[in-house]
Parts: C-alpha cells; structure tokens; sequence
C-alpha cells in the first residue's frame, strides 16, 4: 500500500517524513539529522550530536577544493591569453569579438611618412607635409570622405616635418615650427581654405620643434615648449634634445607673437597641451632636462592660465610618459594614453590617467592590453576612446604596430578595435564629420631598420 503523502507544517511541502521524536511531518529543509533519527528543528535543539554524525553532516571539502583549482585553471589561462605577446606591445585582448571595422583608403598622392591632419569646418581633412627620412615635403593633400579620394592642393611655402598645425576659429588652419634639412623652423604659415592659397604670418620668437600647438577659448593659439635652434644640436640626426622651457601666444588678429610672462615650471619636450573648458590649458608630462646626459620622461603636469598669462604647477602622473596622448573627454576630464616612459625612457607603456579639472586630481582607469607610444588616439561623441598604431619600445628596439583597442570609461574596459592594414607610428588622424576616424601615413619601424616612410590610410567606424 502506497504511503500516504504528508505536508510540512513549517515549509508546507509534500513530505514522507516525520519526526522520530514527536511525529510531526517534516520536508527536507527543516530535517536535522541526530544520532536516533530526523527530528524536527524544535526537537533537534539541545541535543549533542555524535563525531561520527557530525562527519556525515560536515560539507565534503572535496567540491570547494575542485572549485578553487578550477578557478586558478581558468585564471592562469586567462592571464597566459592575455600575457601571451612577451611584453612586445602586441598581447592579445581578451577574448572577445574586436569592436568596429577597419576599411583600407586609397594612399596619399605622395608618401611622406609622418604627416599632421587637421579637419576642416566643410568636413574634409587636410594632410600637411611630412617626411620620408631626413627630407621633409611642403605637399599638401585634401581628403573628400564622400568621396573618399586624395587630391593635391597647395603646398606650403617651406617644407616642414615634425611641425604642428591646428583649426582657427575662422576656419584657416595654422602651421608652425618643425624642421627641414637639419634646421629647425621658427617660420608660420597660414592656409585658407576658400581660396586653397598659404600666407606666410609672423615668425614664432625661436624655432622649435616636439612643441604644442593649441588653440585657446578667445581665438588666440598658444605654442609651448619643444626645443630651440640654440638647444637644437642634433636634432635633424641622433643628437641629443634639449627641451625649452620658453612659450609664446599668437594674437591672430594682430599677427603677432608673444612671449608668455611666465615661462613653464620645466623645460618640455614631446608633452601634451589640452584646452579644457575654462580656457585653461593642461600641459602634461614630456621630456625633461638630461640628467647624466640623458632627458628622462616627467610625470610632471602644469596649467596655462590666459587670464594672467603664466603657468602654475599642478598635480604630477602616477607614470612619467612623453610621445602619449591626451584628449579631452565629453565629461570634461582629460585622459592621457601611453607614451614612452622607464627609466631611461626607452619602454613604451600601457597605463592610461584621467585629470579631473575640478579638484586637479589623476586617477588610473583600465590599462592598455598592450603598450604603445607615438599612436593616435581619437574620442567619439559618445565618449569612447580608440587608440592605433604606434611602436612597442623595449629597451629601445621599436617595432610598429597595426593592433588598435577602444576604451569606454564607464566600463573601464579596453576591447580589441581589430586591426589597422598597415602597421605604422608617428601617424596622424582625423575624426570625420560621419563617426569615422581617418589614420594618415606613418613611419613603420622594426628592430636594427630605419623608419620606412607610409602613404597608406586606414578609417576606422566604431
């Protein structure tokens, strides 16, 4: 005869069983196992239970063991994936589907390898000069992203590489400093678009190059830094850099340059310059002065103040960095990217920072999958960060990279961005008008090789 069902009266489940002591139904949730049978919880109470039940009832260890090996297992593969490049810059990203595509755009009319883009208010992109070596070139290209085709404009009046070049609030893009045939420049020139005509404008006050070029909040462009043809022994070679301290203002209506009434705290060379919504510039990191002979990288940070005119210390990096990038964020914070570092400044790095303008603080966000410097690096709309190319530096040997990674920061998360189709550092880029990020020609670098000058371009949509 079948056993009739019962029914917990604590849990009010369907139960067979019962306490031994008081007979009342009992599921297994309030079951306690004692030394004569199942009772109940109120039964149970007091009672002293034997070493040998208390063994039967004690969780085996065994599960907990196996779950903490398998864990290990799973991390130390996800470490290995992770680790696996050898610390060439080129470690893969875990393991997810890369993020955006990569579509190749026809090559520059000429190759110059290194080369500055600006975009312009009608949407096209302008490459300007550049170099292949030692020789720089005064042409200049304009993209059509329609289109997508190159064409040649105007060249400039005086070949340049290593220059800088930024959009005036007119709409005219300035040009000034670099180098050309081991000289360094101190000549500036203007290019306006309507007419697709360059106007020589007033010189900076010293040639300069590895300077920034920023433009400021009441139209005027600041220019700080680098290094000055009286520091410049070299620097069309192997020579050894010695950064300026020195910065200057271009009054655009007036065409005239300015000597700032106060001077940077340090002497920079390769650092960044970053308007922040105040009007106040961000200037971070860089090389410094040598010390034994050699010009080490700064954490160091300092803000441009046009109110007064002058510069005052600010809050340093967690990582010394020059060749990084810095890029202002839609909530207004500053993040700097990578860059070369070490002690003696010859490995390249993955960490990345984010400046709080408010209280001038610095904190760590996710850091690269893998290190870089001298790459580009572009901010979407919605505040997602793409970072590509590059060299990965070790202890000196340069090797450029293709790879590219995004970073959202309210994740703070680094995903792979997939792959540029040729791999190359020192380039330039442009977000387009559609979303689109254009990366423009470059040197590509391998160990015990020169730098092979790019005409390639690659556009990248999120």
């Amino acid at each position: 005869m079948a056993t009739q069902a019962l029914k917990c009266e604590r849990h009010g489940e369907a139960t067979r069983l019962t306490c031994v002591e008081c007979g009342k139904p009992i599921c297994p949730k309030c079951a306690v196992r004692t030394d004569v049978g199942l009772k109940c919880e109120a039964d149970a109470k007091g009672v002293e239970l034997s070493k040998e039940t208390l063994a039967m009832l004690r969780p085996s260890r065994t599960p907990l063991y196996l779950g903490v090996a398998g864990i290990g297992v799973l991390l130390a593969l996800i470490i290995f994936g992770l680790t696996r490049g050898g610390g060439d810059g080129e470690t893969n990203v875990a393991q997810l589907p890369a993020v955006g595509t990569w579509t190749p755009s026809p090559d520059l009319v000429s190759i110059r390898g290194t080369t500055t883009a600006v975009v312009l208010k009608d949407g096209r992109a302008l490459a300007i000069g550049g170099g292949v070596g030692q020789q720089a070139v005064a042409a200049v290209e304009v993209f059509d992203p329609n289109s997508g085709v190159w064409s040649a404009t105007t060249p400039m009046n005086n070949p340049r590489r290593g220059h800088q070049a930024t959009l005036l609030g007119d709409g005219r893009v300035i040009v000034a400093g670099g180098i050309h045939e081991g000289e360094l420049l101190s000549s500036v020139e203007i290019f306006d678009p309507a007419s697709s005509r360059w106007t020589t404008v007033a010189p900076l006050s010293v040639p300069r190059l590895g300077n920034t070029l920023t433009l400021l909040n009441n139209g005027n462009v600041l220019v700080t830094g680098g290094t000055s043809a009286e520091n410049a022994a070299g620097t069309g070679g192997n020579q050894t850099i010695r950064p300026d301290a020195t910065a200057e203002v271009y009054n655009v209506a007036a065409n005239r340059w300015t000597t700032t009434s106060g001077a940077m705290s340090t002497p920079r060379f390769e650092h960044t310059a970053t308007a922040l919504d105040d009007g106040r510039v961000l200037i971070a990191g860089g090389q410094g002065p040598p010390i034994a002979g050699v010009a080490g990288a700064l954490a160091s940070t300092e803000i441009y103040d046009p109110a007064v005119d002058s510069f005052r210390k600010s809050n340093d990096m967690g990582d010394a960095r020059f060749n990084h990038t810095a890029l202002k964020l839609p909530d207004r914070t500053v993040m700097v990217i990578g860059g070369a570092g070490g002690q003696n400044g010859d490995t390249s790095l993955s960490t990345a920072e984010v400046f709080n303008p408010g209280d001038g603080s610095w904190t760590n966000v996710g850091a690269l999958t893998g290190s870089r410097s001298g790459h580009i690096a572009a901010v979407f709309p919605d505040g997602r960060v793409v970072v590509a190319g590059g060299e990965s530096i070790t202890r000196g040997n340069r090797r450029s990279l293709n790879t590219a990674e995004i970073f959202a920061l309210d994740r703070r998360e680094w995903r792979s961005a997939g792959q540029m189709n040729c791999p190359r550092s020192e380039a330039s880029a442009a977000l387009l008008g559609d979303g689109s990020v254009l990366v423009v020609a470059g040197d590509f670098a391998a160990p015990g090789q020169q730098p092979d000058p790019k005409g390639c371009a690659d556009r990248y949509r999120p």
